[in-house]
């Protein structure tokens, strides 16, 4: 009977593939695609600045090298640019739940997270998946008080796609926290340097370029179902030039600077409403028992307040907080309900605007768009995981 549960997960990991692999992903795929092929002519690290000239490049130098990779390697058996692109994903959609049975040695941990990961992976291509297997462990890593190593893996995540640098401020407090003052020069050194190191390879010019550009979005918000979605329709209500929806379906975001100055005054309040959250969320882990429950429902809860209260998100950037919640969920810190909720929000909000692939028509919609629903869902949602945190930190030891 031992040996029916591994089968059983690595039969429906072969549908999934055989399944998905072929999906058209995004309209930025086929970018990602663009960037690559774009590299060939210089190499990945004299072409990353070249691209970076070349395009609005928004993309860390890891994350752009293993597309070029990857349609390289593709290109040796011939296969086509699509399936060459998501090899990476493939991989990594592999090993993150591998990863996830040997931390717990629980066959539905590895069995839900294939499951929770292939709409972005293998079904719409987003490369957060890449350093799904990195994130996992930077949090095993950390909850075992490894933080040398936890710092290094979370760096390598951070190369290949921005997000998960949100963890840094409570990965370094943690380390502050559980180590003595004068061995903490030695537990962050391995980080410093191998940032260091890609900051060379790739020339740090060039990539602090691209974090900037990154980090500069004008967008109230880029289909995250957030705070600042809720606020668009509230906007499209007043007639503040929020969204607007086009015959077809389309939607048009909502900018700034905006004619209507009460759109930019509310792009700046929450911006800085995210900057008090994400300190409170902090401090509140600071002052709290140094215990693995407390670093890892405040993770979830940093990460969701950048989604929830921050501008220029999308909608995949849900993603970092979908695995905090897991890593949270799996040491039964998080409750059941509040990570169903957490992962079913993720999971609907790119399939929301994308479909498997080929769309969403809002044209057909009812009364109430389901978007705005769901941002609802959202704020609430961060609620539980906020008042989790504070139950948890606020605990007499």
């Amino acid at each position: 009977m031992t040996i029916l549960r591994p089968l059983i997960i690595a039969l429906i990991a072969a549908a999934l593939l055989i399944a998905f692999t072929n999906a058209p992903g995004t309209f930025d795929d086929y970018a990602f695609i663009t960037w690559a092929k774009f590299l060939n002519p210089h190499g990945p690290l004299a072409g990353y600045t070249q691209l970076s000239h070349a395009t609005d490049l928004d993309y860390p130098p890891l994350g752009v090298t293993i597309m070029w990779a990857a349609l390289k390697l593709g290109h040796l058996f011939q296969w086509p640019d699509l399936q060459s692109f998501k090899l990476p994903l493939i991989l990594t959609s592999l090993a993150a739940p591998a990863l996830a049975y040997t931390h717990t040695r629980a066959e539905k941990d590895a069995l839900l997270l294939l499951l929770l990961i292939t709409p972005f992976g293998l079904i719409l291509g987003y490369t957060d998946v890449t350093y799904l297997p990195f994130l996992l462990a930077a949090f095993y890593l950390a909850a075992r008080e490894i933080f040398w190593a936890a710092g290094l893996s979370l760096a390598l995540c951070a190369f290949i796609k921005w997000q998960p640098i949100i963890f840094a401020p409570i990965f370094l407090l943690a380390a502050y926290r559980h180590t003595a003052p004068k061995n903490l020069a030695q537990v962050t050194l391995p980080t410093i340097l191998f940032a260091a190191a890609i900051l060379l390879l790739y020339n740090p010019a060039t990539v602090i370029h691209v974090f900037l550009t990154a980090t500069s979005d004008n967008e109230f918000s880029a289909q995250g179902v957030n705070l600042a979605w809720a606020l668009s329709f509230i906007f499209e209500l007043c007639h503040l030039q929020g969204l607007t929806f086009q015959p077809n379906g389309t939607i048009t975001l909502l900018t700034t600077p905006s004619p209507a100055a009460a759109v930019n005054i509310a792009m700046t309040t929450l911006r800085y409403l995210f900057y008090a959250i994400f300190l409170a969320h902090l401090t509140l882990y600071a002052i709290g028992p140094k215990t693995k429950s407390a670093f890892l429902i405040s993770a979830t809860a940093c990460a969701c307040a950048q989604f929830t209260f921050n501008t220029g998100v999308h909608e995949n950037h849900f993603f970092v907080t979908l695995i905090a919640a897991f890593t949270a969920w799996q040491s039964k810190t998080l409750d059941n309900f509040t990570f169903a909720a957490t992962a079913t929000i993720a999971l609907l909000n790119p399939l929301f605007f994308y479909g498997f692939g080929d769309g969403f028509n809002f044209a057909n919609l009812a009364l109430i768009d389901p978007t705005f629903l769901l941002a609802l869902a959202e704020l609430l949602t961060y609620a539980l995981i906020a008042r989790q945190q504070f139950q948890t930190c606020a605990a007499k030891p």
